[in-house]
């Protein structure tokens, strides 16, 4: 694989991952057992992820700070020669965001998120996404993401947006590949099958519609409209932050092979279940024959 063939944008920070038993709630205290610090933000897990699986990446989004955490970010990413870092800033002024993730003992995760909104975003231009395949995208910010979007698709980088479940959302015309969640749906709209929102998804987008559901199989619409099915494996799960990054990546690997969307799936699968293991998105990761024979124990079927 070349230089540069995928560009991640979006979130870069910190996550502070705190197990609890149970969450807080008015005059119910909790007591955490363990309190660690990790690197997150989607973008950077996705591009760490595929850092392992040796794919050259890009990585910007928004600026990070000159301190302790900004520090902490740059320390982590600097491990991975993969990661191209020219388009990540490090300002003066800016505060470094991050997260404090309550995770509970099911590995289910309740958010507090710090710096994002306000952190300056890095723009892009033609010559940024030169040689670059695919944009992996998340939406968590603000026009520049669209604008991101939109930019990528002009220049005929392949876009996979995280959580594009909206069918009036203006990046749904621009998105090649849509990873979304089922609770995340049902939680926006409640009662809907996820099935059949995310053919209606599809019908706008024209492009690839997988829907991730927890333990339960993950559903694929490819371009032209036709379902698989793949039952992800079992495993014990820890801490299921940024399953979503790590499935976006061995997706994105399994297309850069030039492998089909069911074989593809394979592999998003495979480190998607790997990466919940562990506390943090991307700290304690799977070797890459780990990964493979993951993705080669599974099959995909075709959707009924």
């Amino acid at each position: 694989m070349g230089s540069r063939e995928v560009l991640c944008y979006g979130e870069i920070g910190i996550d502070n991952i705190i197990q609890v038993d149970g969450l807080p709630s008015p005059e119910n205290a909790v007591f955490p057992h363990s309190d660690s610090y990790h690197g997150g933000g989607a973008a950077s897990n996705t591009a760490v992820w595929l850092s392992v699986l040796g794919v050259y990446i890009a990585l910007s989004g928004n600026a990070i700070g000159f301190d302790l955490h900004g520090d902490m970010v740059l320390e982590r990413l600097k491990k991975y020669p993969n990661i191209d870092l020219s388009l990540v800033e490090q300002r003066e002024g800016v505060t470094t965001p991050f997260t404090r993730a309550l995770v509970t003992p099911d590995g289910e995760r309740s958010f507090l998120i710090f710096g994002y909104p306000q952190a300056p975003k890095i723009k892009l231009n033609h010559e940024m996404l030169g040689g670059v395949k695919f944009l992996a995208l998340d939406l968590y910010g603000g026009p520049e993401r669209l604008e991101v979007a939109r930019l990528a698709y002009e220049a005929g980088v392949s876009t996979a947006v995280g959580d594009v479940v909206w069918p009036d959302h203006p990046a749904l015309k621009f998105t090649s590949i849509a990873t979304n969640s089922g609770p995340f749906i049902r939680q926006n709209f409640p009662g809907v099958e996820v099935r059949e929102h995310a053919r209606r998804l599809q019908s706008i987008s024209r492009g690839i519609v997988i829907t991730t559901d927890g333990p339960n199989p993950v559903h694929a619409l490819d371009a032209m409209g036709n379902g698989f099915i793949i039952q992800p494996p079992a495993v014990d799960v820890v801490d299921a932050t940024g399953a979503g990054d790590a499935f976006r990546a061995g997706l994105l690997y399994g297309l850069l092979c030039e492998y089909d969307l069911p074989h593809s799936l394979c592999w998003a699968v495979a480190t998607g279940s790997l990466s919940v293991r562990n506390p943090g998105a991307a700290t304690t990761l799977p070797g890459f024959q780990e990964i493979e024979a993951l993705a080669n124990s599974l099959q995909t079927q075709p959707e009924s």
